[in-house]
């Protein structure tokens, strides 16, 4: 739930204000506003230098050695940095002599010292040129060169003359150093590199020792910025300081001010202020919780939705998986992380509770539509008769066998052979299809898919008229609508010549529910546009446009029946192409569920949260919120 903010104005005697601000950061309840001092800490400095060290560390595997910290935790850190950087430097010289070595190794080893001594006794200029192998027929080299080698598609030489010679077909290579020189500086510089990588895995045992001294320059940074949030009204005598509370830690700020000079005042919050969202929920509630700031913050006026996006949102992830089996798969998997990770906490903790929560509810839906792995089922299977959906596809055929209206007709017409049958079982269990070599129940088929139609159009009346009567008291206009969509789903199936669950269940008949829907149709725009020009005046002329936001958003519920039937249309699909694979079927229906089981994964969460953040979030959500940040003691894992 979210808890409403208090404002208060704390007023003290200097003397306790060291002592107040340290029990405020234990407490861990009072979250103070800026005011005009703004001193920047020497603290972050410290602390990006702790952060920079950890991150080094934390990339190299752990030791089971142990030393005890010769200096402090700064030197430490700036040690570890510095090896850091040496590394980096040490394997960029390693890049650069490699380069240097693969460049001058076609001239061959020697030694520019003989060089320096030949050019002096002999007084002659010795050089170096390569040109490209291809242009060598095409400019033959002087008869003063010195051919030396071919490496790379070019070719080298060497030229010995009394003065430097340039020649225009070629690349004078100036070498500073020789092969040999060079590959000893090569090993040298590996030494180096070796032993402070060496050094620095050994300093991998200093990582905790970094972390608490990180959590102790946090704490002290977060408590001077907190401090300097303070005013002094008069220098040297008394403080100020505003802070923001929860309604429900108020009783602790008086407890923590009561054995100082200190008073306490709830003040008003001024316009335009963005007050701070404080959300305190346990359980399922703090797992709706993390799915809800995937989005947005709640405003602190907003009603806390976490409870309600939590449920609809595994209702409308086990709906798009589509499949129990693709669930019995989701949930060993949970197990197998509940079991290899017994000690999660946190966030964690509360991930794999919800991948536990969503793999069950995939389980249900697909035991209460009969779906395991697109396997055809006969409609007298022991599976089929305890299934939700069936059940409800027994009494649509019975009501049409009864009706005997244009769908049964119709199906008369198609399969002769259900005639003589006397109830919906019999029904769906004579009309049979053979095709290439598959058996298919056809009506059990057409019928289970408009009635997860008919459901996901209900499903989505459902969740917006929740959305809507939760904000009732902020938009009367709400009752209107919620009319309009009962009164739409009353009524269009008498223009579509449909038959919704409503009607084979007998709850209400096609006649009086075109009749009734024709009027809650009328009489819901007219009390919406009603209300909102008793409630917003004029302004309420505006609500007319909401009439097409709702039908729009209801029919977005359809993507729920779509993706459904794509996902069990591609798994049916691929249990065929394994059939018909032969001795290597296993590989189409191996890789082809893989696949089916991703995008189920990717379609479930996207469109599972997107149908709450976007359709529901409409009508109920004011967002923008800033999360409530007290002042907090940290402390590590351990401790």
């Amino acid at each position: 739930m979210i808890i409403p903010m208090k404002k208060y104005l704390i007023l003290g005697v200097q003397e306790d204000l060291e002592s107040f601000f340290k029990k405020a950061q234990q407490q861990g309840v009072l979250e103070f506003i800026p005011g005009k001092n703004k001193t920047p800490s020497a603290v972050a400095k410290e602390m990006r230098c702790f952060i920079d060290a950890i991150r080094i560390l934390r990339k190299l595997n752990p030791t089971d050695k142990s030393k005890d910290p010769e200096q402090s935790a700064e030197e430490i850190a700036l040690y570890i940095i510095y090896l850091k950087k040496e590394i980096e430097r040490l394997s960029e010289q390693i890049r650069i002599i490699g380069l240097e070595i693969a460049r001058v190794s076609p001239l061959g080893d020697f030694s520019k010292e003989d060089i320096a001594y030949i050019e002096t006794e002999a007084k002659k200029v010795i050089q170096f040129f390569c040109m490209k192998t291809l242009k060598r027929e095409e400019n033959p080299p002087d008869e003063g060169l010195i051919y030396l080698s071919t490496e790379y598609d070019l070719d080298y030489f060497m030229a010995i003359h009394a003065a430097p010679v340039n020649y225009p077909h070629m690349i004078e290579m100036r070498v500073d150093k020789s092969v040999g020189v060079l590959k000893e500086e090569l090993e040298e510089t590996k030494q180096s590199l070796q032993k402070i990588e060496r050094e620095l895995k050994e300093s991998v045992c200093f990582q905790s020792f970094l972390q608490e001294a990180l959590i102790t320059h946090l704490n002290t940074y977060h408590l001077e910025q907190a401090k300097n949030t303070v005013q002094y009204p008069l220098e040297n005598s008394i403080f100020c300081v505003e802070a923001w509370i929860p309604q429900n830690k108020v009783r602790i700020l008086y407890s923590l001010v009561h054995d100082m000079a200190i008073h306490c005042e709830s003040i008003a919050v001024e316009e335009g202020e963005i007050v701070p969202t404080y959300m305190e929920n346990k359980g399922i509630a703090r797992i709706g919780e993390d799915l809800v700031r995937v989005y947005d913050i709640p405003a602190h006026t907003d009603k806390d939705p976490s409870t309600w996006v939590f449920w609809f949102f595994v209702l409308f992830f086990s709906i798009i998986v589509a499949d129990g089996g693709y669930g019995l798969l989701y949930l060993a998997l949970a197990g197998f992380c509940w079991f290899k990770f017994p000690n999660l906490k946190g966030q964690k903790r509360r991930f794999l509770k919800l991948a536990t929560i969503l793999a069950t509810g995939c389980v249900l839906w697909g035991v209460c539509t009969a779906s395991f792995f697109g396997l055809e089922l006969k409609p007298s299977d022991w599976i089929m008769r305890i299934s939700p959906l069936q059940t409800l596809v027994v009494k649509k055929a019975d009501y049409h066998l009864q009706q005997n209206d244009d769908v049964q007709k119709e199906l008369n017409e198609k399969f002769p052979q259900i005639r003589s049958a006397v109830n919906g079982q019999e029904v769906i269990e004579k009309a049979v299809e053979y095709k290439d070599g598959k058996t298919s129940y056809a009506i059990s088929d057409d019928f289970s898919r408009n009635i997860l139609l008919d459901f996901s159009i209900l499903l989505g009346i459902v969740h917006i008229s929740c959305s809507l009567m939760r904000y009732f008291f902020r938009n009367w206009a709400g009752v209107g609508w919620v009319l309009f969509m009962i009164g739409g789903y009353l009524y269009f199936p008498s223009i579509l010549n449909a038959t919704t669950i409503l009607h084979f269940l007998n709850l209400v008949s096609k006649t009086q529910g075109a009749e009734i829907g024709l009027q809650l149709i009328f009489s819901g725009i007219i009390i919406a546009v009603a209300l909102a020009l008793i409630q917003n005046r004029l302004k309420g002329f505006k609500h007319l446009t909401q009439l097409l936001e709702v039908f729009a958003d209801v029919l977005s519920y359809l993507r729920l029946y779509a993706l459904a039937l794509a996902g069990s249309i591609m798994a049916a699909t691929f249990n065929q192409l394994g059939k018909s694979a032969g001795l290597f079927g296993f590989i189409p229906i191996l890789g082809g569920h893989s696949i089916n089981i991703l995008l189920g994964l990717m379609a479930g969460v996207i469109h599972g949260l997107r149908l709450n953040f976007i359709e529901w979030y409409h009508y109920c959500f004011d967002g923008g919120g800033r999360l409530f940040k007290p002042l907090t003691y940290l402390k590590s894992k351990e401790n």
